[in-house]
């Protein structure tokens, strides 16, 4: 169970909200979500919600606390500035670091605010380990280590983000060599839905086998082996 259960980058510019941007930065937000738990010891926090709000949305809307923090129950908020005149110059890879370090700005100064020593230490982690990835946002949700023909195998189910969506991905390796590769499901940007499909994998010899929630309609998903590995 994480102690932090999300972490989302929001964006508006003026009345409107740039859900194509939320929807863009989704899997940046949950590879912070994700590094922060790595280390993250402290009181629990339900949502981290970091908005990147343009000067034209706080002149609209001067109730908007600007490049402040606010916390009550567990909801941890940041009304931070982002100049998307600036940030459209921008390549990808710079954009993606301008607001990474954005993000990591934010959440120090909020745990700053609550006093949250531990929030702030995971942030100096989280910051360094996704540059260390090139802020990579695709992960192993689910880990497997099977034994076939003597051969130590690792099953793993990937969830991918690529510009046309999210991917959920079946991998097997053999010494850190993927010799197996097949695709399982994908969505639209932006669905946390998606990230709580899978539960399990498991193997029983012959299969290996998905196993997730029960309104998905394709799970448990079984994948022989046999179609999968030559000796």
């Amino acid at each position: 169970m994480m102690n932090i259960e999300r972490t989302l980058f929001l964006f508006q510019d003026g009345d409107e909200r740039v859900n194509n941007l939320s929807d863009d930065y989704f899997g940046l937000g949950n590879l912070l979500n994700r590094l922060l738990n790595e280390v993250y010891d402290g009181k629990k926090i339900k949502f981290i919600n970091l908005y990147f709000h343009t000067n034209k949305t706080y002149a609209l809307y001067p109730v908007i606390p600007k490049e402040e923090s606010y916390y009550y129950g567990g909801h941890l908020k940041y009304y931070g500035v982002f100049d998307k005149e600036q940030f459209e110059k921008l390549s990808k890879t710079e954009q993606d670091k301008y607001f990474w370090e954005k993000a990591y700005i934010y959440i120090k100064r909020s745990a700053e605010f609550i006093k949250n020593n531990q929030l702030l230490d995971a942030a100096e982690y989280a910051y360094l380990k996704g540059i260390e990835r090139d802020l990579n946002p695709d992960y192993r949700l689910l880990d497997l280590g099977i034994n076939i023909s003597n051969q130590e195998l690792r099953v793993s189910l990937w969830i991918n983000f690529r510009i046309d969506g999210m991917y959920s991905k079946l991998t097997i390796e053999n010494d850190d060599e993927i010799i197996f590769e097949k695709e399982i499901d994908k969505t639209k940007k932006g669905v946390e839905f998606f990230l709580e499909i899978y539960k399990t994998l498991e193997f029983d010899g012959n299969n290996i086998i998905i196993k997730g929630r029960k309104d998905v309609d394709y799970l448990p998903l079984k994948v022989p082996i046999s179609e999968l590995i030559t000796n």
